[in-house]
């Protein structure tokens, strides 16, 4: 699957998309085998979290009673922890190749992903640990609130836990991509992450229905229907949510960092603007 698959390494300057906008559309359209080379990748690294899942909800479909299904998923929620960790792996990982793709920088998908993986093995682990943390009290909170009588207490409970969960799954994504750009400790990308998180928080909820909301809902409804989204997953959608956080990620990195402490790095990967292209001729 590696042997011969190398990222694009546009040729000049003027070839290069305007906008990531652009770029987004060109990497969509021109390189699909990189987006289905990551997703399967990340499948790997996520059979023993999806192996987690299936065996929770096959314990949890006959339960008489929420005292039973709160101790169901107390326990399989508290071993899928490091099923996360192992997970994130490969996920830190893959924001390092997409980085290097975005950002025009050629490469081999088999030497950027294990030059990655090796680099950002621990921290991966870590943020992944961190994210099966909050998903392990999502599930016990929401499951011991739904015991209240209380309508209300119900309803401010499920909230809480859903936005705490929210909160954390993005700046978690957030981080990944900080991580592969940035020389920081993990303290210091989180906490950029999570800035990022709450400073454009409706973007940030979109991003979560989309990656697990959608996928929760699907459970709800039809195993067959989480099966095939599962599918698409593996096959091509997980590279395509490294893609768009990594995007999106950096239009932030611009806005917010590159603009006062790396100016060089502003719209890396994308054409020079005109003013920017009279600028480097008069050098010249």
């Amino acid at each position: 699957m590696f042997r011969y698959k190398g990222l694009k390494l546009k040729e000049g300057d003027a070839a290069l998309p305007k906008t990531r906008k652009e770029l987004f559309k060109t990497i969509v359209r021109d390189d699909f085998y990189l987006l289905a080379e990551i997703s399967v990748i990340l499948f790997l690294f996520s059979i023993p979290l999806a192996a987690g899942f299936i065996l929770e909800v096959l314990m949890i479909t006959h339960l008489p009673d929420l005292q039973g299904l709160f101790w169901v998923c107390f326990y399989s929620a508290l071993i899928e922890i490091p099923l996360f960790g192992v997970r994130y792996i490969g996920r830190h990982a893959a924001f390092g190749v997409m980085k290097k793709r975005v950002q025009n920088e050629g490469g081999y998908i088999k030497e950027l992903f294990f030059q990655n993986l090796k680099k950002g093995f621990v921290k991966g682990f870590l943020a992944g640990c961190l994210v099966g943390f909050i998903a392990f009290l999502w599930q016990v909170g929401s499951i011991f609130v739904l015991t209240n009588d209380s309508t209300w207490i119900k309803g401010l409970g499920l909230g809480a836990t859903t936005l705490i969960f929210t909160m954390f799954y993005v700046a978690v994504e957030y981080f990944l991509s900080v991580d592969n750009f940035y020389e920081l400790k993990f303290s210091g990308a989180l906490k950029n992450g999570l800035s990022f998180t709450i400073m454009h928080f409706p973007m940030s909820l979109v991003y979560f229905v989309a990656c697990v909301g959608v996928p929760f809902a699907l459970t709800v409804i039809s195993p067959w229907a989480i099966f095939a989204f599962a599918a698409v997953m593996a096959f091509w959608g997980d590279g395509f949510t490294v893609l768009v956080a990594t995007l999106y990620s950096h239009t932030l990195f611009d806005r917010y960092i590159n603009s006062v402490y790396y100016p060089d790095y502003i719209n890396k990967g994308l054409a020079p603007r005109e003013g920017e292209a009279e600028k480097e001729n008069d050098n010249g």
